[in-house]
């Protein structure tokens, strides 16, 4: 899949970057190392058994427009990123892993509870860090969903 088939995601969209590095050098690398800045996250793919029930699932609580279907892959948009459901292939299972992509929110409290109704499983209730409110749930298939809002 080329990365000009990307679009736009759930009604989360982030509003400043993810990753401020404007040092020069991250102190534990290399000299020869250079630092990418991330600027902003605008493609989301999670992986499912069955990706048209994982995305009617998703649908039912975000604010989504499908974008592409397949049998095995399903691209949903909104504003500024898109999620790619991709049905299971060799190295990719659902579930938690190294990455939980976090979605801003209106209200962290409020997503956290719709999707907690709607069957997602707890990773994260809802706190307050530093100005911000965070979450994390486990959709029907185990992966991870991270909230924030300001």
């Amino acid at each position: 899949m080329s990365l000009g088939r990307v679009a736009v995601l759930v009604q989360a969209r982030l509003t400043r970057p993810l990753i401020e590095a404007e040092a020069p050098r991250y102190t534990g690398a290399p000299p020869e190392a250079t630092v990418i800045k991330i600027k902003d996250v605008r493609a989301v793919v999670i992986f499912s058994e069955d990706p048209a029930l994982l995305a009617a699932w998703y649908r039912k609580l975000f604010i989504l427009r499908e974008m592409v279907s397949t049998p095995d892959f399903i691209g949903l948009a909104a504003e500024g990123v898109a999620l790619f459901i991709q049905r299971t292939s060799e190295g990719h299972r659902p579930g938690v892993g190294g990455i939980r992509p976090h979605f801003t929110v209106d209200s962290c409290r409020v997503a956290y509870q719709q999707l907690v109704e709607a069957g997602a499983r707890t990773l994260l209730p809802p706190t307050d860090v530093g100005g911000e409110t965070v979450a994390a749930v486990q959709d029907p298939e185990g992966n991870p969903i991270g909230l924030l809002s300001v």
